[in-house]
């Protein structure tokens, strides 16, 4: 897998970014399924196997592997933390078994790093920042950290995962115990602790153009006015310019740390914890510093008081709600608009987390400061419910008030249905939520079984959008993002079967200014179809991220009237050069996935026919970019969404996938692909039943509901209890284009009550 780093963008959250090379003629380049842009984006070419074509003198040449970025990635940390980094820079974090997931942020021009408050005491001394970045590892291709240890008295480390986690935190109680915490060598005698792989590690910080010859030295006070004991890291950076002195991991040992930096206005953070006995930390202090460092000055110093951070972030919300995770964010730029400090702190388990407010605001540069906590109800509630909520500071400041009073007109209100067609399932659930500033989110995932249903309030200042993001076994399922609409009310199913190869499309409300890359369209002549993220979705929209991959098997043509222009397997779409002249065509793709957490809708057989000439107009959005005939992205001229038919399941099924034996009824409804205008009207529709595994079928009744749905209507009968069932769906507009999707074991027949006795 080609991992490319996150780089840095602009406020949104647009797409991955690059061309592709096409040869000239009748090409198609095959879309890999190992990586890919966001949704709605062309993934990176791979080589296809078995390519052919039928007798035809248009040659079709294989693709030539691209650097492209990945949906997303995870790393287990050498600590045992899971943490999955996203295309956009955004991070979900795991905790280890058996331990919450606390952790600080930072962020280096185009560097992750999610640090655990246990391995704080220890960084840059005995374990390597490098083994926190987690874009790095992987871009590495890691996914479970491997490291290279130096010990003396023949010490040695625990394996690299949760054992050296819940290592690290026995010691630390043991030290905390005895007032004093990173001090020493790990587990009796190892002295260094390094990733054991080829990253670019932690870069340095830029060179200064200017003098770097002013002393200044660095103090961290405890919450006992005197030096900090064991190693603290700090974030310092020049805030007129960053670019003349950042420093993300700047070491203070015993308290104190001197560094040489260019005169100028200075703005240095630190986020440090205190543990209990069992090393589990006990609470979070973060405190702040501006300062001048004067030209021809003997020396500064600056002095970092946990003493005065003295505001407990604390929450109240219109029910009773428990602290399942608090996360801030901290912002620091400078005059140039730049980057100086970013970072942040999790906690879960309701640790106290208390700042330091802002005596005035800041006068060089800008500062951003904000809250985010997911809130469950009380073990005790009649119905599961929870909270969502982000809330911005002013501009310039950390507020003197850190206490957010959260009302019932500040939320939107989310009823959500997980569903589960195995019993029982082990599933993790997570919103990202952004400002209108950031680029990136991070949140904590939130363990839990399915199926489940509960009722979720989002709330968030102004400007606030989200996207939720579940692990269901080791698939990783994601919403598009969304605007926060206070006072809305809506209802979401997440793994509403069934799971299907479809189309991802932008989320109404989507900002205009963000890229969205078309898959399903024809810019002059050069045809592009390409399947949402090499996988599959479900009946709400929710795609599956690309990696790992689940699909055993799988075949993608291309047919024009009597002729292959493309055969292939193990890629879900490609872009094709092909004839002006308008003329029909048939896309074929057959998936098949392994996986033991699904028991339903793991083979599928789908295809689309539809009419298509030369694009010399547009028919897409101003955001929208395409795939031209030279092979690259450049825009939405001459771009038209091609006529192609998708179907919408609204399927009668309860959480668990099955459905009773007797009346069973299927509502589909037919569509476009996104960026058709004025798309011909789905006049028709088939659905057909099989509950034999598709050796025989029946066909529904079918009523017209308008607007492109219909209602299926079947009887299915008593000797099917029990059993799996598939379902066979096609519809037409009235131009003519087509599709025809069969989903084996669509859902399950419920058990008879005779079944269901013996079973139990």
């Amino acid at each position: 897998m080609r991992y490319r780093r996150i780089r840095q963008t602009a406020v949104h959250r647009a797409g991955a970014r690059g061309a592709r090379a096409l040869a000239s003629g009748c090409v198609l380049a095959a879309l890999g399924l190992a990586a890919g842009p966001v949704p709605g984006a062309l993934a990176a070419p791979a080589p296809v196997p078995g390519a052919a074509t039928a007798a035809s003198a248009v040659p079709v040449a294989s693709a030539v592997p691209v650097a492209s970025e990945t949906t997303a990635h995870t790393v287990t940390l050498v600590t045992g933390e899971r943490v999955t980094l996203r295309a956009d820079g955004s991070v979900v974090v795991a905790p280890r078994p058996g331990a919450e997931a606390d952790y600080v942020t930072r962020r280096l021009d185009n560097d992750v790093f999610v640090i655990p408050l246990t391995a704080l005491p220890y960084l840059g001394r005995t374990l390597d920042p490098a083994l926190f970045d987690v874009s790095a590892l992987a871009e590495a291709g890691v996914t479970t950290t491997p490291v290279r240890v130096e010990a003396t008295a023949g010490a040695t480390a625990p394996p690299s995962g949760p054992a050296f986690g819940a290592a690290l935190a026995k010691q630390i109680g043991a030290e905390a115990a005895k007032g004093s915490v990173g001090e020493g060598p790990l587990f009796g005698g190892v002295t260094s602790v390094v990733p054991a792989v080829a990253t670019d590690g932690v870069r340095a910080a830029p060179r200064p153009s200017a003098r770097a010859d002013h002393p200044v030295k660095v103090t961290v006070l405890g919450t006992d006015g005197k030096p900090l004991p064991g190693t603290t890291s700090v974030a310092l950076a020049n805030a007129d310019d960053a670019a003349l002195y950042r420093e993300p991991f700047l070491d203070a040992v015993d308290g104190e740390a001197r560094v040489e930096v260019p005169a100028g206005h200075y703005t240095a953070m630190v986020s440090a914890p205190a543990f209990d006995s069992a090393g589990e930390p006990a609470g979070v202090r973060m405190a702040t510093a501006e300062f001048t460092v004067p030209d021809g000055g003997t020396g500064t110093e600056a002095v970092l008081d946990l003493r005065k951070a003295t505001e407990r972030v604390t929450f109240s919300t219109p029910r009773p709600a428990e602290e399942h995770q608090l996360i801030l964010h901290y912002l620091r730029q400078d005059t140039k608009g730049a980057v100086a400090v970013n970072g942040g702190v999790g906690v879960s388990g309701g640790p106290p987390v208390q700042v330091q407010p802002s005596s005035r605001p800041v006068t060089t540069g800008d500062l951003r400061f904000n809250v985010y906590t997911h809130r469950k109800a009380p073990a005790d509630a009649a119905t599961p419910y929870s909270y969502d909520l982000k809330l911005a500071n002013p501009a310039g400041t950390i507020a003197k008030n850190q206490h957010y009073k959260v009302t019932g007109r500040q939320l939107a209100t989310v009823r959500t249905n997980y569903h589960s067609d195995t019993p029982g399932r082990a599933e993790e659930v997570a919103r990202l939520m952004y400002l209108p500033y950031e680029t990136s989110g991070e949140a904590l995932s939130e363990p839990f079984r399915t199926p489940a249903r509960r009722t979720e309030y989002v709330g968030g200042s102004a400007g606030t959008s989200y996207t939720d993001w579940l692990k269901a076994g080791e698939r990783r399922f994601v919403s598009q993002e969304q605007p926060l609409v206070p006072g809305r009310t809506t209802t979401v199913d997440w793994l509403r079967g069934p799971l299907v190869p479809g189309f991802t499309e932008p989320a109404p409300g989507a900002a205009a200014d963000e890229t969205w890359y078309c898959a399903a369209c024809r810019k002059g002549d050069a045809l592009t179809f390409s399947l949402a993220t090499a996988t599959v979705m479900d009946s709400a929209g929710h795609h599956v991220l690309a990696v790992p991959s689940d699909i055993t098997s799988s075949h993608f043509a291309v047919v024009s009237g009597d002729t292959t222009l493309y055969e292939g397997d193990g890629v879900p779409g490609g872009v094709l050069t092909v004839p002006p002249k308008k003329a029909p065509y048939t896309v074929v793709y057959d998936q098949t996935r392994t996986n033991g957490d699904f028991r339903q809708s793991l083979t599928t057989h789908t295809e689309w026919t539809f009419a298509s000439g030369h694009s010399g107009g547009r028919t897409v959005p101003d955001n929208w970019t395409c795939v031209s005939e030279a092979g690259e992205y450049d825009g939405p001229a001459e771009c038209s969404a091609l006529p192609v038919v998708v179907p919408h399941y609204q399927l009668d099924t309860g959480l668990d996938g099955t459905s009773p034996a007797g009346d069973g009824h299927l509502v589909v409804g037919f569509a476009h692909v996104p960026g058709v205008v004025a798309p011909p009207a789905v006049t028709k529709a088939g659905v057909e039943v099989s509950f034999d595994d598709g050796e025989r079928w029946t066909a529904a009744s079918t009523t017209a509901l308008g607007k492109g749905r219909f209602r299926a209507d079947w009887t299915t009968p008593d000797s099917a209890a029990g059993r799996d069932a598939s379902l066979r769906v096609t519809g037409t507009d009235a131009d003519g284009n087509t599709v025809t999707q069969t989903v084996k074991s669509a859902f399950t027949v419920a058990a008879g009550q005779n079944q269901a006795a013996g079973q139990n």
